[in-house]
């Protein structure tokens, strides 16, 4: 339910994004206002009518799920079937996010709308999909992730095809999900188990380990001061604590949350710490998670075993806040590869979490498509120069927006759904 979507930045346009310049209004023109604050209410696309999605799960027989974690042992996910034969989408989520959180539904309806069978994906960051479905336990490795995703994506299509009959399948995600659908193109073009016929990228990063990286650095001593992060994340959520306790709120749908960050009294909070807090939130429930399910001692040291439900937590998530994704990258994910493959060094882990890992794919292969905008501080003149010469014309940038703050936006929506739309 937070609000915030953390990722973005500013610089070149795409040679598509001026075709739409003249139409184009997002009220945004801060790309950290736009990231934090998203559409407003009365400028969100809205559906003709709306489904109601069907949450299923997976639960994969003889997984050892950790006691703490015994109502996180099927793996969540929802769909939104059409009535007769349709295409089907994957929607993948993004950092942290779940199958159900407020941008999948959303796009859930979006794609519904459009005539597509839809199946909504938690990221393999999300504790569920890291206690109930990961391999290795420890995400944030892309390869890992992504042939996690496949293994699943390929039990549910199973299940989906003898409820309804599908025309053909297609790929997409926001984000890190964005990342991931490339990936997942990548793979079923060799595997070919879905012969994905649009991969669409809805804000990628170009490399992960460098937009992380980033959002990281706005949590450090030179952006916060001497306030650390523990006590930048404390003083953030009571805000939202007391506004929701105050409020007269019937229900916590997208107006409430615009109306929150908006009303909330926010001077002298740096947009950027709050995007930061928000991916620091994610990656450290990620990274409890991964320690507990592997019994790693990064965080929960050995004496503390075995967790119970009845175990106080919270210092195990004060010690998460000070961990940056880096530190975890570099302290935790890093010795875990090399621990699997001896061969590996940091320089390939964070190729391999990049989309230069598979820069020759994306040139050839027109089925990958993207949008985005220029302004996503998550990206620097580099990243914008990879997306327009591998790209091309199959990338719409739009000037404004942010990192997905304008996801909900009518003419985004619109240019989303008719790259992919069959």
């Amino acid at each position: 339910m937070r609000p915030v979507v953390f990722l973005c930045l500013a610089i070149v346009l795409c040679p598509l994004a001026t075709a739409f310049a003249a139409d184009y209004s997002y009220p945004y023109s801060d790309p950290y206002q736009a990231t934090v604050y998203g559409t407003p209410p009365d400028q969100i696309y809205r559906t003709q009518q709306m489904v109601k999605p069907k949450q299923r799960s997976i639960r994969i027989e003889g997984r050892n799920i950790p006691e703490v974690f015994s109502y996180s042992g099927e793996m969540l996910y929802s769909t939104a079937l059409q009535k007769g034969e349709a295409p089907l989408i994957f929607i993948i989520a993004g950092t942290g996010a779940e199958h159900d959180s407020i941008k999948m539904g959303f796009l859930t309806q979006v794609f519904h709308e459009a005539g597509f069978h839809v199946v909504a994906l938690s990221s393999p960051t999300h504790m569920n999909f890291v206690i109930s479905a990961s391999r290795f336990g420890a995400p944030g490795y892309v390869p890992h992730d992504v042939d996690d995703l496949y293994r699943v994506m390929g039990w549910i299509k199973e299940t989906v095809e003898k409820e309804r009959a599908v025309s053909g399948y297609y790929v997409t995600g926001y984000s890190l999900g964005a990342l991931h659908a490339a990936f997942l193109a990548h793979k079923d073009s060799v595997a070919g188990e879905f012969g994905f016929r649009k991969a669409l990228m809805i804000n990628p990063p170009v490399s992960l380990y460098h937009s992380v990286k980033r959002l990281d650095s706005w949590l450090t001593a030179e952006n916060l001061g001497e306030v650390t992060v523990r006590e930048e994340i404390e003083s953030l959520i009571d805000r939202f604590s007391n506004y929701y306790r105050d409020a007269d709120v019937t229900d916590l749908d997208d107006n409430f949350l615009y109306e929150m960050v908006t009303r909330v009294n926010m001077d002298g909070v740096d947009l950027r710490s709050l995007i930061g807090v928000d991916f620091r939130l994610s990656s450290s429930s990620m990274i409890f998670a991964s320690d507990v399910c592997l019994r790693a001692g990064y965080l929960v040291p050995p004496a503390d075993y075995p967790l119970t439900t009845g175990k106080p937590l919270m210092p195990y998530a004060e010690a998460a806040f000070d961990i940056s994704f880096e530190n975890y990258m570099d302290e935790f994910l890093l010795p875990y590869l090399k621990h699997l493959d001896p061969t590996m060094d940091r320089y390939t882990m964070m190729r391999q979490c990049s989309l230069y890992d598979i820069r020759s794919y994306l040139m050839e292969n027109d089925k990958v498509v993207l949008i985005g905008n220029s302004d996503d501080v998550i990206l620097n003149d580099n990243d914008l120069a990879f997306i327009k010469t591998v790209f091309g014309q199959r990338a719409t940038l739009y000037p404004s927006g942010g990192h997905c703050g304008n996801m909900m936006y009518g003419p985004f929506v619109e240019a989303m759904v008719a790259m992919v739309k069959p």
